[in-house]
Protein backbone atom coordinates (compact mmCIF):
# COMPACT_ATOMS: atom_id res chain seq x y z
CA UNK A 1 0.00 0.00 0.00
CA UNK A 2 1.15 3.46 -0.77
CA UNK A 3 1.96 6.14 1.74
CA UNK A 4 3.20 9.69 1.37
CA UNK A 5 6.67 10.29 2.78
CA UNK A 6 6.65 13.29 5.12
CA UNK A 7 10.38 14.01 4.83
CA UNK A 8 11.29 13.87 1.15
CA UNK A 9 12.71 16.08 -1.53
CA UNK A 10 11.51 16.04 -5.09
CA UNK A 11 14.96 16.15 -6.68
CA UNK A 12 15.17 19.94 -6.91
CA UNK A 13 15.98 22.83 -4.67
CA UNK A 14 13.19 24.76 -3.05
CA UNK A 15 13.71 28.48 -3.25
CA UNK A 16 12.59 31.64 -5.01
CA UNK A 17 11.24 30.89 -8.44
CA UNK A 18 10.89 27.13 -7.92
CA UNK A 19 7.14 27.32 -8.33
CA UNK A 20 6.24 26.54 -4.72
CA UNK A 21 4.56 28.86 -2.26
CA UNK A 22 7.05 29.66 0.50
CA UNK A 23 4.92 32.10 2.49
CA UNK A 24 3.57 29.46 4.86
CA UNK A 25 6.56 27.13 4.73
CA UNK A 26 6.40 23.97 6.75
CA UNK A 27 2.74 24.43 7.78
CA UNK A 28 1.58 24.17 4.16
CA UNK A 29 3.86 21.19 3.53
CA UNK A 30 2.57 19.38 6.61
CA UNK A 31 -1.05 20.08 5.69
CA UNK A 32 -0.37 18.93 2.12
CA UNK A 33 1.10 15.66 3.43
CA UNK A 34 -1.93 15.13 5.68
CA UNK A 35 -4.29 15.65 2.74
CA UNK A 36 -2.20 13.30 0.56
CA UNK A 37 -2.36 10.62 3.26
CA UNK A 38 -6.15 10.97 3.51
CA UNK A 39 -6.49 10.53 -0.25
CA UNK A 40 -4.10 7.56 -0.24
CA UNK A 41 -6.14 5.99 2.57
CA UNK A 42 -9.21 6.17 0.32
CA UNK A 43 -7.22 4.59 -2.52
CA UNK A 44 -5.97 1.82 -0.21
CA UNK A 45 -9.52 1.15 0.98
CA UNK A 46 -10.68 0.84 -2.64
CA UNK A 47 -7.74 -1.51 -3.31
CA UNK A 48 -8.73 -3.68 -0.33
CA UNK A 49 -12.29 -3.83 -1.67
CA UNK A 50 -10.96 -5.42 -4.86
CA UNK A 51 -10.89 -2.50 -7.29
CA UNK A 52 -8.03 -2.91 -9.80
CA UNK A 53 -4.99 -0.79 -8.86
CA UNK A 54 -4.73 0.66 -12.37
CA UNK A 55 -8.27 1.99 -12.15
CA UNK A 56 -7.55 3.58 -8.77
CA UNK A 57 -4.32 5.16 -10.03
CA UNK A 58 -6.15 6.55 -13.09
CA UNK A 59 -8.80 8.04 -10.82
CA UNK A 60 -6.14 9.69 -8.68
CA UNK A 61 -4.43 11.15 -11.77
CA UNK A 62 -7.74 12.51 -13.02
CA UNK A 63 -8.49 14.07 -9.63
CA UNK A 64 -5.01 15.60 -9.35
CA UNK A 65 -5.15 17.02 -12.87
CA UNK A 66 -8.71 18.29 -12.48
CA UNK A 67 -8.23 20.03 -9.15
CA UNK A 68 -4.76 21.35 -10.04
CA UNK A 69 -6.12 22.88 -13.26
CA UNK A 70 -9.05 24.40 -11.37
CA UNK A 71 -6.80 25.99 -8.75
CA UNK A 72 -4.27 27.20 -11.32
CA UNK A 73 -7.04 28.76 -13.41
CA UNK A 74 -8.16 30.80 -10.41
CA UNK A 75 -4.82 31.58 -8.77
CA UNK A 76 -2.00 31.30 -11.32
CA UNK A 77 -3.26 30.81 -14.89
CA UNK A 78 0.29 30.81 -16.32
CA UNK A 79 1.39 27.84 -14.17
CA UNK A 80 0.08 25.30 -16.68
CA UNK A 81 1.16 27.13 -19.84
CA UNK A 82 4.65 27.70 -18.44
CA UNK A 83 4.96 24.04 -17.37
CA UNK A 84 5.47 24.64 -13.65
CA UNK A 85 2.76 22.18 -12.59
CA UNK A 86 3.99 19.56 -15.04
CA UNK A 87 7.55 19.95 -13.76
CA UNK A 88 6.42 19.68 -10.14
CA UNK A 89 4.40 16.54 -10.87
CA UNK A 90 7.31 15.04 -12.80
CA UNK A 91 9.63 15.57 -9.82
CA UNK A 92 7.11 13.96 -7.47
CA UNK A 93 6.57 11.03 -9.82
CA UNK A 94 10.33 10.56 -10.18
CA UNK A 95 10.79 10.58 -6.41
CA UNK A 96 8.01 8.07 -5.72
CA UNK A 97 9.15 5.80 -8.55
CA UNK A 98 12.46 5.48 -6.67
CA UNK A 99 10.74 5.08 -3.28
CA UNK A 100 8.60 2.22 -4.60
CA UNK A 101 11.51 0.35 -6.19
CA UNK A 102 11.79 2.12 -9.50
CA UNK A 103 14.80 1.83 -11.74
CA UNK A 104 18.00 3.62 -10.75
CA UNK A 105 18.28 5.32 -14.11
CA UNK A 106 16.57 8.60 -14.82
CA UNK A 107 12.95 8.29 -15.93
CA UNK A 108 11.97 9.39 -19.41
CA UNK A 109 11.62 13.13 -19.84
CA UNK A 110 8.24 14.62 -19.12
CA UNK A 111 7.08 13.60 -22.62
CA UNK A 112 5.17 10.69 -21.09
CA UNK A 113 3.46 13.07 -18.68
CA UNK A 114 2.56 15.40 -21.53
CA UNK A 115 0.98 12.42 -23.31
CA UNK A 116 -1.04 11.63 -20.16
CA UNK A 117 -2.18 15.26 -19.89
CA UNK A 118 -3.29 15.23 -23.52
CA UNK A 119 -5.12 11.96 -22.95
CA UNK A 120 -6.98 13.46 -19.98
CA UNK A 121 -7.85 16.55 -22.06
CA UNK A 122 -9.19 14.31 -24.84
CA UNK A 123 -11.43 12.48 -22.37
CA UNK A 124 -13.11 15.70 -21.31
Amino acid sequence: MADHDDHHHHGHEHGPGCGHDHDHGEDDHTLGVQIANQIINVANTRLESGLPPGVIAAGLRHAAANFSAFVAHHTDPDAIAEGRLTEEFHHMLEYYAQVHGGRDEQPRPAAGLHQLINQVKDEF
